[in-house]
């Protein structure tokens, strides 16, 4: 498992880091201090998760996000961020974050949150789900077969219909079927909705 920090503050990257490291002693980490240099490695490295601040000094608000996601689409963004009100989370997860951790985490905290990650399943913060507990119709009670697990986590990854069907070689019409048959079982109108969901019941996926 390889994974990018890009934070300008050195204690916060190097606290996610050391959290990897003990959660996945053969993971590799590298660390960047700007958009530019976290780029420079992500476009010559194999990077499965990028830790991504909003709040660079060469890449300010979601302009880096949206850079990133286009350049390596089925790379894995955790925002991290200063600011976890629920319209900058959504935004967030509308341009294809596939989770949003406040920096205001304490050491516990992170810790689960790092480690949901790296386990396949998405994290979002109380200020989206609510504090309220997962309830009874969790991942068993959703009838998905394994290829929709697949179309979903690829949905969730932020990758259009096309990039979909190009990822699991079978057709756009296919995906549109699949991604159809989600929504309704998760009973859910959106995209966005089905990630929240899949948060909610801790869901493990299988390219996550």
């Amino acid at each position: 498992m390889n994974v990018l920090i890009i934070d300008d503050h050195a204690l916060i990257r190097e606290g996610i880091a050391l959290m990897i490291k003990t959660l996945r002693p053969d993971a590799s980490v590298w660390q960047a201090s700007s958009y530019s240099g976290g780029m420079e490695i992500a476009d010559s490295e194999h990077i499965d998760f990028t830790f991504l601040d909003l709040q660079l000094p060469d890449g300010s608000g979601f302009n880096a996000l949206e850079r990133i996601k286009r350049q390596h689409e089925l790379m894995s963004v955790v925002v991290v961020s200063a600011h976890e009100d629920r319209p900058t989370v959504m935004r967030a997860l509308e341009m294809g974050a596939k989770a949003f951790v406040p920096k205001s985490a304490n050491t516990e905290r992170m810790r689960h949150v790092v480690e949901d990650l790296l386990d396949g399943r998405v994290y979002l913060p109380e200020s989206v789900l609510g504090p309220e507990a997962p309830g009874d119709e969790g991942e068993e009670a959703w009838n998905l077969t394994e290829r929709q697990k697949e179309v979903l986590s690829l949905l969730i990854l932020g990758l259009s219909n096309k990039m979909i069907a190009r990822k699991l070689n079978i057709v756009e019409s296919t995906v549109k079927i699949h991604v159809s048959a989600i929504l309704r079982e998760l009973k859910v109108a959106s995209r966005t909705q089905a990630m929240l969901a899949v948060a909610r019941q801790g869901m493990k996926l299988p390219f996550c």
